[in-house]
C-alpha cells in the first residue's frame, strides 16, 4: 500500500468516525509534552473479533493519578468501527476479556473481591456473574472451544509455606479446569496436574497451553519450578481431561519448547523448539508434533529465527506467526507443507506505516475466524495506538478507532532511521528524533536514551508513550533523542544478536558510542552537550558508560546492574552471567573486567541513580552498591528508591516521580554546563 493511499484512507475514516459519533466533540488542545502530559495517552490491549467476525473487543488503558492506578476500559464494536460502547467500566481489577466460542459471553479476569477470579457478562451488557470461586489468584485462563468449560493456571490453595525460608521447598503452579453447564460453574474447579513434579509455566499467560479441537486434551508448557531461569528449560505435555493422564510431547529434554497452538482440524500442535540448550540470545524454530503419531516435522527456519505462533488459519494449511524485523514485528504466513513462508504485513524500513510496534505485551494483532481479516493495534513514532482492520489477502488498512485522536498532531515528533558502521564494521541501526525547535544549521543537545534486554528493541513506536523515558519531553525542550538498537538486539538476525555474547560491554558500547559520533559528525549535536539515559540493561550501559568515557554532562541510569558477581547471587535468573560467557566462578576476571562497580575511579559524570525497592530482577542492592562506591571515589551522584515498585512496575505517581526526575536531572546539568 503507497503511504498516499494510507493518509488520504486515515483522513477519510476519521471523518466517518466524527460522523458516527464516536469522536465527541472538538479535541482539546495539547500546547506541548510534558512528562504528566504523556501518561494521558491510551493504550490498548486485548483485541480480538468475535467467533462471527461482526464485532470487536478490546481494551483502552489509562493512568489515574487521582486514584493512583492504570484502570482499563473494555470495549465493544461493529468490526469497521460502529455502535461502539463500553462493556466493562474503567476499573484496575479487571483485565484478559476474552470472547466465549458462541459469542454471547465475554469472560475476563477480575480481583474485585480481594482474589484474581474468572467473571462472565454478556456482550450486549447486564451484571457480571462470577465463575471461578477459588482461594488463590488466577494468573491466566483459557476457554475451551464448546464453551463447556475454562483452563485457568492458579497455584495450589492448599500449600502451607514452611515457618522459615528453605529454597528446596517452593509452591508450584497448577492447570485446573472448571467444567460448565447452562453457563454457570458445573462443581468445582479440579487440579489437572495434581500430581504432577513440575510447575506449570506462566510467561505469555494463556500462550503456554492450548485446547484441542475436541475439548478432550490441552497442550501446555512446565517446568521444575516457577521463575524465569527455570522457563529456560521448559517443556510440553498433554493432559487428558477426561483420565488426567500427561504424557510428554517430544522429550528431548535439553531442547527448550513453548507457544503449544492446536491446529483446527486437530492434527498437529505447533510449538517453537530452540535447537539445543536454551540461549538469552533467543533462537527457536517452529516444529509440528503428530497428534495421531509421527515424526516431528520442522518448518522452515523464519527470517531472524524468533517466530512467536499466533494463531492457525482455519483451514490447518498454514500457521500465522510474528517476529521482531528491525524496528517493528512483521507479522507473517507459514505453509505447512515446508513451502517458504510469506510477510502479510511489517514496514521497517517506512516509519509512516503503522505497525505492531509495542512489546509483546498482550493480544494486539488477530484474525477473524473465517482467515479473511485482521485487525490490530497500529502506531509509529508519531502516530498513537488505535485499532485497525484489513484484509487478509491485500494488506490495505483502515483505522476504526479514535481513542488518541485528540493527539493527533500534538507536538513535531520528526523521527528517522539513522545507520552507521561500529569499530568492527558491523551495520548499526537507530531511531533519531528531532528537537521541536530545530533549525537547519544549528546544534543541539543530545541525549542517548538506551532499551533493555539487552535481547529488546527500540520500536518505531508513539514517542510520548515510550516506557520509563520523557522521550517526547527532551523534544519539547530542544534535544535530539538518538535512541540504538546495539549487539544483542532482537530483529536484526541471529548474528548480530549472538555478538555480545562473551563481550558484554564491548560491542554494544561501540555501538552506541559510534552513533554519537555519527550525529556529531552530521553537524546536528553539540559535542559538548551529551547526555545518557537507560533502564534495565541500558540503566546498566549507562552505568558502564560513565566507567569509559567522562564525555556526558550527565547520567540517568533505572535499574541497572553494576556489580555482576553479587547480582549473580541475587536476581532470579542468570540471564547477564550468560551474556558474560559464563558464572563468575569459571569466568571471575571477566566479571571483574565488565562490572561497572570496579571501574568507579574513572566516573566524572554526575548520576541519578534510581529503581525500585521491590525489584527482584535487578535488586535494589545493585544501586546501593554503585551509590556507595562512586560516593567514596568523589563524584557526584544522587540515589532514590521507589517503594512498592518492581522492575516493571511503578505505582502511576511514582512513575510520574521517575519520567520527571531523568529529565530534570538532565536539565539541570544542560545549565551548569552551557
Amino acid at each position: 500500500m503507497r503511504l498516499r493511499d494510507f493518509i488520504s484512507k486515515k483522513y477519510l475514516h476519521v471523518f466517518a468516525l466524527a460522523c458516527a459519533g464516536l469522536i465527541a466533540g472538538p479535541a482539546v488542545a495539547q500546547v506541548s509534552w510534558s512528562a504528566e502530559a504523556s501518561l494521558k495517552v491510551h493504550r490498548l490491549s486485548d483485541l480480538s473479533f468475535s467467533p462471527d467476525g461482526a464485532r470487536l473487543l478490546y481494551g483502552v488503558n489509562s493512568v489515574d493519578l487521582g486514584e493512583d492506578t492504570y484502570p482499563v476500559e473494555f470495549f465493544i464494536s461493529d468490526a469497521d468501527g460502529g455502535n461502539t460502547r463500553t462493556l466493562l467500566e474503567p476499573s484496575s481489577n479487571h483485565s484478559a476479556a476474552q470472547w466465549a466460542p458462541d459469542g454471547n459471553r465475554i469472560a475476563y479476569l477480575s480481583s474485585r473481591t480481594g482474589i484474581n477470579t474468572v467473571w462472565v457478562i454478556d456482550p450486549r451488557g447486564g451484571k457480571s456473574v462470577q465463575l471461578t470461586r477459588v482461594r488463590r489468584d488466577i494468573s491466566s485462563f483459557k476457554w475451551s472451544p464448546d464453551g463447556n468449560a475454562i483452563a485457568f493456571v492458579m497455584p495450589d490453595p492448599d500449600y502451607i509455606p514452611p515457618d522459615v525460608q528453605d529454597s528446596d521447598t517452593f509452591e508450584k503452579n497448577h492447570l485446573w479446569l472448571q467444567k460448565l453447564k447452562d453457563g454457570k460453574p458445573d462443581g468445582e474447579a479440579v487440579n489437572l496436574t495434581v500430581n504432577a513434579d513440575f510447575s506449570v509455566s506462566e510467561w505469555g499467560g494463556n500462550w503456554s497451553y492450548d485446547w484441542a479441537p475436541d475439548n478432550r486434551s490441552i497442550a501446555f508448557a512446565h517446568q521444575e519450578r516457577p521463575g524465569l531461569d527455570y522457563w529456560t528449560k521448559a517443556q510440553l505435555s498433554i493432559v487428558e481431561i477426561g483420565t488426567g493422564n500427561i504424557r510428554r510431547i517430544y522429550g528431548e529434554d535439553e531442547n527448550w519448547k513453548y507457544f503449544p497452538r492446536y491446529s483446527p482440524d486437530g492434527k498437529w500442535i505447533a510449538f517453537i523448539n530452540a535447537p539445543g540448550a536454551f540461549k538469552w540470545s533467543f533462537l527457536w524454530d517452529i516444529k509440528l508434533f503428530s497428534v495421531g503419531g509421527g515424526d516431528v516435522v520442522e518448518l522452515p527456519a523464519s527470517k531472524n529465527r524468533l517466530p512467536f505462533p499466533w494463531e492457525w488459519a482455519p483451514d490447518s494449511q498454514s500457521l500465522y506467526y510474528i517476529e521482531n524485523d528491525r524496528v517493528t514485528y512483521s507479522f507473517y504466513e507459514m505453509p505447512v507443507d515446508g513451502s517458504a513462508y510469506s510477510k502479510i504485513f511489517g514496514s521497517p524500513e517506512n516509519l509512516s506505516v503503522p505497525g505492531l510496534n509495542t512489546y509483546l505485551t498482550s493480544s494486539f494483532v488477530d484474525v477473524s475466524a473465517d482467515g479473511s481479516r485482521l485487525a490490530f493495534i497500529g502506531q509509529t513514532h508519531d502516530l498513537p495506538p488505535e485499532i485497525y482492520v484489513s484484509d487478509v489477502s491485500e494488506f490495505d488498512p483502515v483505522r476504526v478507532t479514535g481513542v488518541n485522536d485528540e493527539f493527533a498532531g500534538v507536538g513535531d515528533l520528526r523521527t528517522e532511521l539513522v545507520e552507521w558502521t561500529s569499530l568492527d564494521n558491523t551495520r548499526v541501526e537507530g531511531l533519531l528524533s528531532y528537537p521541536e525547535s530545530y533549525r537547519e544549521g544549528e546544534v543541539y543537545p543530545l541525549v542517548v536514551q538506551i532499551h533493555g534486554g539487552p535481547n529488546g528493541v527500540d520500536f518505531n513506536e508513539y514517542l510520548p508513550l515510550m516506557k520509563f523515558f520523557a522521550t517526547a519531553a527532551y523534544l519539547e525542550k530542544g534535544y535530539f533523542v538518538l535512541r540504538v538498537n546495539y549487539r544483542g538486539t532482537l530483529g536484526y538476525g541471529r548474528t548480530f544478536r549472538e555478538g555480545l555474547i562473551g563481550r558484554f560491554g564491548g560491542p554494544d558500547y561501540q555501538d552506541i558510542m559510534t552513533g554519537v559520533n555519527n550525529v556529531i559528525a552530521r553537524g546536528l549535536v553539540d559535542p559538548e552537550q551529551l547526555f545518557v539515559v537507560g533502564q534495565s540493561n541500558g540503566g546498566t550501559l549507562t552505568s558502564w558508560i560513565i566507567t569509559q568515557t567522562d564525555r556526558f554532562k550527565s547520567a540517568c541510569p533505572i535499574a541497572g546492574e553494576t556489580d555482576y558477581i553479587s547480582l549473580e547471587g541475587t536476581n532470579g535468573y542468570f540471564q547477564t552471567s550468560w551474556y558474560l560467557g559464563g558464572s563468575f566462578i569459571d569466568n571471575l576476571q571477566m566479571f571483574l573486567d565488565r562490572s561497572p562497580i570496579f571501574h568507579v575511579k574513572n566516573v566524572r559524570t554526575p548520576v541519578l541513580i534510581q529503581g525500585g525497592l521491590l525489584d527482584d530482577n535487578v535488586p535494589y542492592t545493585q544501586l546501593e552498591e554503585f551509590y556507595r562506591a562512586i560516593k567514596r571515589a568523589g563524584a557526584e551522584a544522587q540515589l532514590v528508591g521507589y517503594p512498592k515498585s518492581t522492575h516493571d512496575y511503578y505505582p502511576p505517581n511514582l512513575y510520574l516521580r521517575l519520567l520527571r526526575s531523568c529529565l530534570d536531572w538532565t536539565e539541570k546539568h544542560r545549565k551548569t554546563s552551557e
